[in-house]
């Protein structure tokens, strides 16, 4: 346990657990104290159908936010238990309903001096712990309502990988790379163009010494993508060949080297950056319109495979 102490925030689910575990077994051991044939896991349950009866099945799921394999579970101990029993739906015989039995509603009675002391005792913890941990969890409870832990830990995640790209500009030692790169998508997807073969065959005469750029990023000591700004004209500029490794997908890289791009843009004063790419590719669609690229009509595409054209405006 000192152990998981230790780990502070990561274990914070484990240390809830372990807390919950500690309540279930003290509530078993306090049943049994009191002769009373009760499972603390049926608490919730009993509790709402003493309250609210009858119920089905997923009226109970919705009530206390289990899951159905869970509730059903439990409702099939405690008709067993003959402590719930099962009754039609006047409107709709096929439903069936959950209501405590004569039995159940017996045991309720021994059931409700033992909850009011589980209630003072956890009231006197929280009096001796010197806060209000119900606000506290009701607090939390509605923070993770606004955004779960997956969609949180998804973006810390994110934030992590995108800082650990390291972005470097074009040289000669990377012209292969460049050309390789593009290659590994272009011939997943589409074609490999004349277009597309001038460009990556000659990038330091065809884009740099045209007044554009061109990037890659470095992870784990690898390049792993790459992209580039070409001069359009009149003050405008194309993202284009912009290429992550398959093995790298999923940590950021495209996200990083579009902001860079977009970057140099405008350091570059440029009035207007567009870009050109295809319906299919659904992740790349997702990036460009969250980075501020708006949809445009496509026209005089030098490519076959275009059928989206965007563009950002500065």
């Amino acid at each position: 346990m000192e152990f998981i102490k230790q780990l502070g925030e990561v274990a914070f689910g484990t240390r809830l657990r372990l807390l919950t575990d500690r309540f279930m077994q003290d509530g078993a051991k306090i049943y049994q104290a009191q002769n009373i044939e009760f499972e603390p896991r049926w608490f919730t349950m009993f509790s709402l159908l003493s309250q609210k009866s009858p119920l089905n099945i997923s009226e109970i799921t919705t009530e206390l936010g289990y899951t159905q394999p869970a509730v059903t579970q439990i409702a099939n101990v405690l008709i067993k238990k003959g402590l719930v029993k099962v009754v039609k739906d006047r409107s709709d015989t096929r439903k069936k309903l959950l209501a405590l039995s004569p039995k159940g509603l017996e045991l309720l009675d021994e059931l409700k001096p033992v909850w009011q002391g589980f209630e003072d005792a956890i009231k006197d913890v929280f009096k001796e712990t010197g806060f209000d941990l119900m606000f506290v969890i009701n607090k939390v409870e509605n923070s993770l309502d606004d955004k779960d832990m997956f969609s949180r830990v998804s973006e810390k995640i994110k934030e992590k990988q995108i800082g650990s790209v390291e972005l470097i500009m074009y040289s000669n030692e990377y012209k292969e790379l460049f050309k390789t790169l593009n290659y590994e998508w272009l011939e997943k997807y589409f074609n490999v163009e004349p277009e597309d073969e001038k460009l990556l065959n000659n990038p330091q005469e065809e884009i740099i010494e045209k007044g554009g750029e061109i990037i890659f990023a470095k992870y784990k000591n690898e390049i792993v993508g790459t992209a580039a700004l070409i001069s359009a004209s009149g003050g405008e500029y194309e993202l284009a060949k912009m290429a992550v490794t398959h093995k790298a997908q999923g940590r950021q890289i495209g996200k990083k080297l579009a902001e860079e791009i977009i970057r140099l843009a405008k350091k570059k004063k440029a009035d207007l950056l567009f870009l050109e790419t295809n319906v299919k590719l659904n992740a790349a669609l997702r990036l460009y319109k969250k980075l501020g690229f708006v949809l445009t009509e496509n026209h005089n595409s030098k490519y076959e495979r275009s059928t989206i054209k965007m563009e950002m405006k500065f």
